[in-house]
């Protein structure tokens, strides 16, 4: 891995305060909280010149730079109160609403907390691999 870093991406693209596995916990739609997991963070690494599509805008790095790019598991809105999600992410008793969603680091945490953590495991990761590769090609953004 090179060491790129500009300045064309915010510093809040460049970390990400969880690590893979972790389960996060957030309040959201009708006050309830949900449980998500983190699957797989990415260095994307971006040359002077090179494109890539966030929240369905086109962006072209005036300079070399990179961003994380953070895939998570989102879970159902399903808890009424955070003791009640870590239990479930203790559990895993926990539903998933989306599979698999790319997204900037600030999006991705906006709003956790750390819950538990359990390991990523192979079957996890169909969503990320068929998005990696249509990203690769430049078929696909991030959120």
């Amino acid at each position: 891995m090179s060491a790129i870093s500009g300045n064309y991406f915010p510093p809040e693209y460049k970390s990400f305060p969880f690590k893979e596995g972790d389960l996060l916990s957030s309040q959201g739609q009708g006050d309830k909280f949900s449980v998500s997991k983190v699957l797989k963070i990415d260095r994307i690494e971006l040359k002077k010149g090179a494109s890539i599509n966030i929240q369905g805008k086109v962006f072209v790095a005036s300079e070399d730079d990179f961003l994380l790019v953070v895939s998570c598991a989102f879970g159902k809105p399903e808890f009424a109160s955070l003791d009640e999600a870590k239990a479930a992410a203790k559990a895993g008793t926990w539903h998933i609403a989306i599979a698999h969603a790319p997204n900037r680091a600030p999006g991705a945490q906006e709003g956790q907390v750390v819950v538990g953590h359990k390991a990523v495991e192979a079957s996890e990761l169909a969503g990320y691999r068929q998005w990696k590769a249509a990203f690769d090609k430049g078929e696909a953004g991030v959120f």
